[in-house]
C-alpha cells in the first residue's frame, strides 16, 4: 500500500510540473495581459463553468447508476456518482487514465456489486460511450474540421490520428466479434506482424488475452438488443455528456467577457475542443498534463488570439480537471474512511 501511495503522489507531482513547464513556457511573455484578462471574471458566468464540469461528472454517475440497476436494482444514484468521482481521480493521477477502471470495480466491489456485474457494467459503458464519442467527433470533423485544416494548424494531423486511434478500438472490436475472416487473420498473420515490429512479446498470452476481450465484447453486445429503451436513454445521456464537455470552453470564454473572431460560432468552439480530446489520446503523462495546456492554447488562438486563449485555458483546466481531481480525492478519502469504519 505504501508503494502504492509513493506511486500515486510521484504523479501528482508530474502533473504539477509538467503543467507548470506548460504555462511557463507558454505564457511567459504575456503575463501581465493574461492576469489582466483573468481580473475581469464574470463570477456568475465562472459559477455556471463549474456547475457544468461538476455536472459532466454527475451525468457519468447517472449512466453509470442506470447500467448498474440491470443487474442491481437496489443501486442508489449516489452510488453511481461516487463511483464516477474517485474514478475522475485515478483516471486523473494515472498515465493515460489506466487507473480509472481499476478504481471503479474497487469501488463497486465495496458497494455489493458482484464483479462480473461490475466488469459487465463497465464494458457496456466502454462500448456505448466509445461508439457515441466516435460518432459525435465525426459529426464535428465533417462539419469544421476541413477548414481549420487548411487554414491553421499543423496539428490537426494529430487530431487525425487521435479519431482513428479511438475509432479503430472499437470498430476492431466490432470486426473481430462479426468477421471470422478478419478475426483468423489478426489472431495469425496481425499478432505475427506485432511481434516482429516488438509490439508484442508473448504470441500466446497476447492471443488468450484478445479471445477474452473479444467473448465479453460479445458479451455485453448481446444485451443491447434485450434493453433498447435503457440503452438509447444511455446514449442520449452520453450525447449531453460530451456535448457539455465541448461546451465547456465557450462558457469559460463568457466568463472572462472574450468574444469570438468575426466568422468562428459556438460549433467551432466545440469542434476545436473535440480535437484537443483528440490529441490528448498521445499524452501518456498522468491527466495528459502540459500537452492538454499547450495543445488548447495552440488551437483555440485561432480563433480568440493568444492572449484570450491562454486565459480561457487556465479556467478550463482548473473546472474540469484540478477541480474534479480535487473533489474526487476528497470523495475518495471519505468513502475510504467511511468504509473502514464499517
Amino acid at each position: 500500500m505504501e508503494k502504492i501511495f509513493k506511486s500515486y503522489a510521484f504523479n501528482i507531482l508530474l502533473i504539477l510540473v509538467f503543467t507548470i513547464a506548460a504555462l511557463y513556457l507558454t505564457i511567459r511573455d504575456f503575463v501581465d495581459e493574461i492576469l489582466q484578462a483573468l481580473g475581469s471574471i464574470h463570477w456568475g458566468w465562472l459559477t455556471v463553468v463549474l456547475i457544468m464540469a461538476l455536472f459532466y461528472h454527475v451525468l457519468i454517475g447517472v449512466i453509470l447508476t442506470q447500467l448498474t440497476r440491470m443487474s442491481n436494482p437496489q443501486y442508489k444514484y449516489r452510488q453511481g456518482i461516487v463511483n464516477a468521482l474517485i474514478a475522475a481521480f485515478f483516471h486523473g493521477i494515472t498515465p493515460s487514465a489506466s487507473g480509472g477502471q481499476f478504481a471503479q470495480v474497487y469501488v463497486f466491489n465495496k458497494q455489493k456489486v458482484a464483479l462480473s456485474d461490475a466488469a459487465s457494467v463497465l464494458w457496456l459503458d466502454f462500448i456505448i460511450y466509445q461508439s457515441t464519442m466516435v460518432f459525435t467527433v465525426f459529426l464535428l470533423m465533417l462539419f469544421r474540421f476541413q477548414y481549420f485544416f487548411n487554414t491553421h494548424s499543423p496539428l490537426f494531423i494529430f487530431v487525425i490520428f487521435g479519431f482513428l486511434i479511438n475509432a479503430s478500438i472499437i470498430f476492431g472490436l466490432w470486426s473481430l466479434a462479426r468477421l471470422p475472416r478478419f478475426h483468423h487473420w489478426v489472431s495469425t498473420r496481425g499478432i505475427e506482424i506485432g511481434i516482429k515490429l516488438r509490439l508484442i512479446k508473448n504470441k500466446e498470452k497476447s492471443i488468450a488475452f484478445m479471445e477474452d476481450q473479444i467473448d465479453r465484447f460479445q458479451v455485453e453486445k448481446a444485451k443491447i438488443p434485450l434493453h433498447k429503451p435503457l440503452i438509447c436513454k444511455i446514449i442520449c445521456l452520453n450525447i449531453v455528456r460530451l456535448m457539455l464537455y465541448y461546451f465547456l470552453p465557450y462558457i469559460a470564454m463568457r466568463s472572462l467577457g472574450i468574444s469570438l473572431l468575426e466568422g468562428y460560432t459556438w460549433l467551432d468552439v466545440m469542434a476545436l475542443a473535440a480535437f484537443v480530446s483528440m490529441i490528448n489520446a498521445f499524452i501518456p503523462i498522468p491527466g495528459a498534463s502540459g500537452g492538454t495546456e499547450a495543445t488548447f492554447i495552440l488551437m483555440f488562438t485561432t480563433i480568440i488570439g493568444y492572449i484570450n486563449a491562454s486565459a480561457t485555458m487556465i479556467i478550463w483546466r482548473l473546472s474540469n480537471f484540478y477541480l474534479i481531481m480535487f473533489i474526487g480525492g476528497i470523495v475518495f478519502v471519505l468513502y475510504k474512511f467511511i468504509n473502514r469504519n464499517k
